[in-house]
């Protein structure tokens, strides 16, 4: 068992070296500025994003950048280039000399994933969502590998940690409330490690459960990421609400039952829908691959190259379901929305409000 903790902690690490090597390219040409493709680059604006966000590609296509892990490697030195180069297109409304569309897009990327849109500081590499790939795959091994109670409760307590520092680098404000981040952040480890061990002796203790022992990890996964989102966010549900606005981008005021459809739907597409490729998945088809894996190390690094595939090819996926901009009909929600004119003294049957990650 020792034997193979090694060599999934190895391999986890080899995996995630051989992803970062990727970057290599990329990185010099955005350090050296102009010369990269401009092939099927739209015009570069402020304005507007990149790619389509009312559509599914769109948003999947503009996710999978914004997750990158490459950007990882990208130095304060090159980060603060990119920042000049922004802020002399705000300044002058072109582009600085001897940059192309693709460039400055590229540019506006490594600010975006690197720099907080609050504060400006520059965020925390572990905590960054292009880390989140690199950081979930020996996670995943971790905890789909645990077997012994000490194993399972430290897996579940690094992963409900690095799930902590992950929502406080991508928090929306400037500043953060470590009462109710630290209250989710205990909340969630109870949680997580309850039901493991709890899901585990029943399995034991019954033996027509057994088949559901590989599904255990992922069960514990869903229900701390849930109650970790939902305690975390409970200002929004139980509280405030979240900010609605109408189609003209009027701000018309808080709505508690706006962000209920908040919570929920990111409970259900970042919380239940994500777990599932590299938790669920992998263990589907290692018992496949089983036949043919007969060598320990050789299964190890099999199972770990499926964890990435899976956790980097599902979480753009996830995130992307659903529209980071909620459109509501105005009769799903409180009293005070309905019955409401825009500025051309039209009825507003329609309201929006950011769903959050």
């Amino acid at each position: 068992q020792a034997l193979r903790w090694r060599f999934a902690a190895g391999g986890a690490v080899a995996t995630c070296a051989a992803g970062a090597l990727l970057y290599r390219p990329q990185l010099a040409r955005t350090e050296g500025g102009a010369g990269a493709g401009a092939d099927a680059v739209p015009n570069f604006t402020m304005a507007s994003t990149k790619y389509d966000q009312s559509t599914f590609k769109g948003r999947l296509m503009g996710m999978y950048e914004y997750i990158d892990p490459r950007t990882l490697l990208l130095t304060s030195a090159a980060v603060q280039a990119s920042q000049k180069a922004l802020e002399s297109f705000k300044a002058t409304g072109k582009k600085p000399d001897g940059m192309s569309d693709a460039d400055m897009w590229t540019h506006r990327k490594n600010v975006e994933v690197s720099i907080h849109p609050v504060t400006g500081e520059e965020l925390l590499r572990v905590g960054r969502m292009s880390a989140f790939v690199p950081m979930n795959v020996p996670l995943c091994a971790c905890m789909l590998m645990a077997s012994t109670t000490p194993q399972v409760l430290l897996a579940q307590f690094m992963n409900q940690t690095y799930n902590v520092v992950n929502n406080y680098v991508n928090r929306s404000g400037a500043t953060v409330d470590w009462s109710a981040l630290l209250q989710s952040y205990g909340l969630a480890v109870t949680a997580s490690c309850s039901i493991a061990l709890g899901a585990g002796q029943l399995i034991q203790a019954v033996p027509s459960l057994q088949v559901l022992g590989p599904f255990v990890p992922y069960l514990a996964v869903i229900s701390a990421g849930s109650a970790n989102v939902s305690f975390t966010r409970m200002e929004e549900w139980n509280g405030k609400g979240v900010s609605v606005v109408d189609g003209e981008g009027k701000d018309l005021g808080m709505s508690a039952k706006a962000g209920q459809q908040g919570v929920l739907q990111t409970v259900l597409s970042r919380s239940c829908f994500l777990p599932i490729a590299p938790m669920v998945m992998p263990v589907i088809a290692m018992k496949v691959l089983k036949p043919f894996l007969k060598v320990r190390p050789v299964a190890i690094v099999a199972e770990l190259l499926l964890i990435t595939v899976c956790i980097s090819g599902m979480l753009p996926v996830a995130l992307s379901i659903l529209p980071q901009t909620m459109e509501m009909d105005v009769k799903s929600l409180e009293p005070a929305f309905q019955n409401l004119k825009d500025s051309k003294g039209n009825p507003v049957t329609k309201v929006f409000a950011n769903k959050g990650l």
